[in-house]
């Protein structure tokens, strides 16, 4: 009888290691750009500054602040791995698009925003 036990318990012991949870297979990633960025655009009829947080899977969420009409406009999009941002700003109606390339602390790309027939530069680091 104490061999049935023994065994059984044995059997039930290498059951449940192998059925173990793989989380040592699992690694988290983190966006090498996650953190705060800021910086300036500027460009044909308009022109301000931007702000951004990007979050550890790369997503950016911020504002784009015109200093010609006074406004600021939600910012919205993605960095990936390789540095590649692209966000939009505004609304389908009155809004465009950032695109460009973050790099170590630095950042720059250019701006669109097709509605109003404008675009330009942009810049900016990581604060």
């Amino acid at each position: 009888m104490k061999k049935i036990i023994l065994l059984t318990t044995v059997f039930f012991t290498l059951l449940l290691n192998s059925c173990s949870d793989n989380d040592d297979n699992i690694s988290a990633s983190t966006s090498a750009y996650q953190g705060n960025w800021s910086g300036n655009y500027t460009g044909t009829q308009d022109n301000g500054s931007w702000n951004a947080n990007v979050n550890s899977s790369g997503i950016v969420t911020g504002t784009a602040n015109s200093s010609v009409f006074s406004e600021s406009y939600v910012l919205n999009g993605t960095v990936n791995d390789s540095g590649v941002f692209t966000a939009t700003f505004g609304t389908s109606s009155v809004g465009g698009q950032f695109n460009g390339q973050l790099n170590g602390n630095n950042a720059i790309g250019t701006w669109i925003n097709t509605s109003a027939n404008m675009n330009g530069n942009w810049t900016g680091t990581k604060q």
